[in-house]
């Protein structure tokens, strides 16, 4: 729609405007509203925003269109060029412009108008010294108008004969250089042509102890120049070969001790075609910030913009630990923070979670921040994070103070300062407001609403219109192409040149040079990493684009750049059409591992799962609570749940049950858990639905050799149970320090990164358990199976069993189902085979055999026999003596499920009380079989609401070893 009700005005107006306005345009101003500079027989292009901020900061309304009214110099300098209303470019001369108008929207044009957009000017060859001036008038879409000249110079100026560069730097800290400061600088002194390549003379002593120039530090074919070496090469400017080293790709990293600046002197060379004759000399001065931060009990956070970074109370008790206070720490108290603390983001304690709480500046210096589990603060420390706003860009310092001391006194603190910055590296690992993934050699495809959701999100009015892209960086040119209409009609591939200052609109939106929606992005064959392109979104109300939002869009390959948060302190696994029952004791369990042997009382839910349902008493078989009840997000968490209800008015915790619906997903309950002192712990359970279980992966390796994680077996794991193939996974939960470290690469590994299937740096593939010296025993490691589009499939789990020698049995494979159980228990010396090399899993254990291998796994020595010809005889005896077992078993004979219960729970010495009031089987209310269930050690039978134990049934040699396998892991 147009924005006035006429485009031209009557003759008779028109000529009264130019008589009112022509002079005055040209005579009232010594000086050029708006000026360019080009070299003789180049040509200079005008920047739309210009014009439009000119009107801007002059007039209330919006530009709509300009037209010259004086013309001094344009046909005897060169020719000014411009895109008519079919998209063609047109010379105009001085006749020309005296009937053209230039419109900002193509939606006002007719056939007979230019586009202001894309006005370029080319000077004539011998025009050297010449300048052009074109008076022009402007008018707004509400009757603004404004006049002004547009000054062109051709030739050499009498700019500055430096193009001075400053950059600012932190002690300890790198700070890159950007190839466009250099050509800014060559074209601000008067450089003839486009700029090809830097060279810096040597720079003077106080470099050594400055710190070091690099080039692309911290990446692979990082180097590093001296000062006799940094003279010595060519660094070459944009897609030019006219070098050693890329110019956007160096940076400076300064020493710890950096504290003031150093000059180093530089030559730009430039020139016209392949000639380099012409240059500008300059300096780069690189100095130290003043508000670098202490070295004294500093904490520093990467963020990005708009994302989280969580706190980790640790990094606070090392400063206190490391400082000279005795005693232990207790809390932390936050100064209050400068102004730009509003601009950077917000402070949250438990973030997205129930209770979440903001804090201004002056509120978070009024509280106290306390560590662990001790009551001396306000809100916990650990459950603190910052989130950034989508503008920050630069870094914040909160000052604290941490407080200790012995006992109750609070008498001892240390000082120190918390730096949040964001990450200005472009890591790889980075995620952006838009993030596509592409296989090295194939095409992505953009999605023109993935844009929009981002300018929709904005504080940006009206409607979404194109987008903008900045100029990439060099690295652009060896990860891949853009295209518009990629392999069809009408192809267009875009440069980094040619990308920025081209329009890409969103719905067909008319103005705008190409579709956004036809654009896709081609990786090269090499392409391993990722790459960053800042876009800038227009819209607004009207078909004027006043309203503008930025943002990054990443393209990466695989997965392994971006990361992932799913949460499973508790997991379980069930397939579409079996109901799943939550195991009270479980969440128990969790809570004592959590609170370092803390009683669990009750819980309460801060969430249900997003996808299936929830339900209370589903089998309506419970006499506690209610009859059967769907829980959902509004009533659950009103709902306490008691792990050992006392009368039948309370819910019992062992009565909830999670019914699927669909499959191969994931999907998460959340909860927090309090003992009857008020001790909270807040927890994920975790519940992958696949079509069939997700089959566990297991390694098994030598003591102190490491084992490389089982990529191929895990995706065959996976696509078995889903019938997909994984693209990445995440893991859940580490390996214990105690066992050893999971590394990727050379670093450790984490829970938040998505480790891909293939063989990139941050792959599956690269994954490996290396077990610390003189550690055995079983380690597992959970995870969640992601898609390509980094959503869950399901989740698994590898095993790692690290034994002092592998014994093999004929008759036990890796596919026998106990063969980690059997394998780790043979090592150990807790289980042995027959005389024939065989173990026969499926024979009926005898009871003799049964004792042996429990009392063994308790930690109880080796018995010698006490009866001749009975080889378990000195087990019984020792048993007999320690309580373990009354009467006078018959060795020889079977030995049933609640004799080897009631034995087990008496040798790990397993408490009778403070378990459960509701018994968790309707078959037997024995207290060790409840004990040695409630250990996670035994398990019973579940249908239709009911558990049963079935006591007087008799167990194999594989199911004892499967029992006898978690009681040695239960007492490690």
């Amino acid at each position: 729609m147009r924005r006035f009700f006429r485009k031209r005005l009557p003759a008779f107006l028109l000529t009264l405007v130019m008589v009112m306005t022509m002079v005055p345009a040209v005579s009232a101003r010594s000086s050029a509203d708006i000026e360019y500079k080009v070299e003789a027989g180049e040509t200079v292009s005008f920047d739309l925003s210009k014009f439009t901020d000119y009107y801007d900061e002059n007039k209330d309304d919006n530009l709509s269109y300009l037209r010259f009214t004086d013309v001094t110099g344009l046909d005897s300098c060169g020719r000014l060029y411009a895109y008519d209303y079919s998209r063609e470019e047109v010379g105009l001369d001085e006749d020309d412009l005296e009937s053209a108008y230039f419109y900002v929207s193509r939606s006002d044009m007719s056939r007979d108008d230019y586009r202001l957009n894309g006005m370029n000017f080319l000077a004539g060859k011998r025009s050297n010294g010449e300048t052009v001036d074109l008076a022009f008038q402007m008018r707004g879409d509400n009757g603004g108008k404004l006049t002004g000249i547009l000054r062109i110079v051709i030739g050499k100026t009498s700019g500055s004969s430096k193009g001075d560069i400053t950059y600012t730097v932190k002690p300890g800290e790198e700070v890159v250089f950007s190839d466009e400061d250099f050509s800014n600088a060559y074209d601000k002194a008067g450089g003839s042509g486009t700029m090809k390549y830097v060279v810096f003379e040597k720079p003077s002593s106080d470099y050594s102890n400055a710190g070091t120039v690099y080039s692309r530090y911290g990446k692979r074919n990082a180097t590093s120049f001296t000062r006799s070496e940094l003279d010595d090469y060519k660094f070459y400017y944009g897609d030019s070969d006219y070098g050693d080293y890329d110019l956007d790709e160096l940076s400076f990293v300064a020493d710890k001790s950096f504290s003031d600046s150093i000059e180093i002197a530089f030559t730009a060379y430039g020139g016209r075609g392949s000639k380099e004759n012409d240059s500008v000399s300059g300096t780069l001065k690189i100095t130290s910030s003043k508000s670098a931060s202490s070295s004294k009990g500093d904490i520093t956070y990467t963020v990005k913009a708009g994302e989280e970074v969580t706190f980790d109370d640790d990094d606070f008790e090392k400063i206190y630990e490391n400082s000279s206070c005795t005693g232990s720490f207790k809390y932390v108290e936050f100064s209050r923070p400068d102004s730009a603390f509003n601009n950077a983001g917000t402070l949250y304690s438990r973030y997205g979670k129930r209770n979440e709480t903001a804090f201004t500046r002056s509120s978070l210096s009024s509280n106290k921040f306390y560590y662990g589990d001790s009551d001396y603060g306000d809100y916990d420390l650990d459950e603190l994070s910052f989130v950034a706003d989508k503008s920050f860009s630069g870094s914040i310092t909160l000052n604290f103070t941490v407080y200790g001391g012995t006992g109750t006194r609070t008498n001892q603190n240390v000082t120190g300062t918390l730096v949040i910055t964001t990450d200005k590296t472009g890591s790889s690992t980075a995620k952006g407001d838009v993030t596509y993934t592409v296989k090295a050699g194939d095409e992505v495809a953009f999605d023109e609403d993935d844009f929009k959701k981002v300018y929709d999100s904005s504080n940006c009015t009206g409607s979404f219109k194109y987008v903008e892209f900045s100029r990439p960086d060099s690295a652009f040119n060896n990860a891949g192409t853009l295209y518009s209409r990629y392999g069809k009609r009408n192809e267009t591939a875009f440069t980094r040149s040619s990308l920025s200052g081209t329009t890409f609109g969103y719905d067909s939106y008319e103005d705008a040079d190409y579709s956004l929606d036809d654009l896709s992005f081609v990786a090269d064959r090499t392409f391993s990493d990722s790459i960053t392109l800042s876009f800038t979104l227009y819209g607004g109300k009207n078909s004027k684009c006043d309203q503008s939002t930025t943002g990054t869009l990443v393209i990466t390959t695989g997965t392994s750049a971006v990361t992932s948060r799913y949460v499973g302190n508790i997991r379980y696994n069930t397939t579409p059409n079996t109901a799943l029952q939550i195991n009270a004791n479980d969440i128990a369990r969790l809570f004592r591992k959590y609170t370092s042997g803390g009683s669990l009382q009750y819980l309460t839910l801060t969430s249900v799962p997003a996808t299936g349902s929830l339900y209370y008493n589903y089998y309506n078989a419970s006499k506690y609570g209610a009859t059967r009840t769907q829980l959902t997000a509004s009533m659950a968490g009103s709902m306490i749940f008691s792990y050992s209800p006392a009368s039948a008015s309370e819910y019992d915790l062992s009565e909830l049950t999670y019914i699927p619906s669909g499959s191969n997903y994931c999907t998460a309950l959340t909860f927090t858990g309090y003992s009857s002192s008020g001790t909270a712990v807040s927890a994920t359970i975790l519940i992958s639905v696949t079509a069939s279980l997700v089959s566990e992966v297991y390694s098994v390796t030598t003591k102190g050799t490491s084992v490389n994680f089982p990529a191929n077996s895990v995706y065959s794991a996976v696509a078995s149970a889903t019938g997909f193939g994984l693209s990445s996974i995440q893991l859940l939960e580490l390996p214990a320090s105690t066992a050893g470290v999971l590394y990727v690469g050379s670093y450790a590994a984490d829970t938040t990164s998505a480790y891909s299937y293939g063989s990139d740096t941050d792959s599956m593939s690269q994954l490996r358990f290396i077990p610390n010296s003189g550690f055995t025993g079983s380690v597992s490691i959970p995870y969640v199976a992601l898609s390509s589009s980094g959503t869950a499939l399901g989740a698994g789990v590898v095993s790692i069993g690290v034994v002092d020698s592998v014994k093999k049995f004929t008759d036990i494979s890796t596919s026998t189902w106990c063969y980690k159980y059997v394998t780790e228990l043979a090592s150990a010396n807790v289980i042995s085979g027959y005389s024939n090399g065989t173990f026969q899993e499926k024979n009926t254990i005898t009871y003799g055999a049964a004792l042996k291998l429990i009392m063994l796994a308790a930690g109880y020595g080796e018995q010698a026999p006490t009866v001749k010809g009975s080889p378990f005889s000195g087990y019984l005896a020792k048993a007999k003596a320690a309580g373990l077992v009354s009467g006078n078993p018959k060795l020889n004979g079977p030995i049933t499920r609640l004799q080897i219960a009631q034995i087990a729970a008496k040798a790990l010495k397993l408490s009778a009380t403070g378990l459960p009031s509701k018994k968790p089987f309707t078959d037997t209310n024995d207290v060790y079989v409840q004990a040695l269930n409630a250990a996670g050690i035994i398990e019973g039978y579940f249908s239709n609401g009911t558990s049963t134990y079935k006591p007087n049934n008799t167990l194999t040699r594989g199911q004892v070893s499967a029992i006898v396998w978690r009681m040695k892991n239960s007492v490690q």
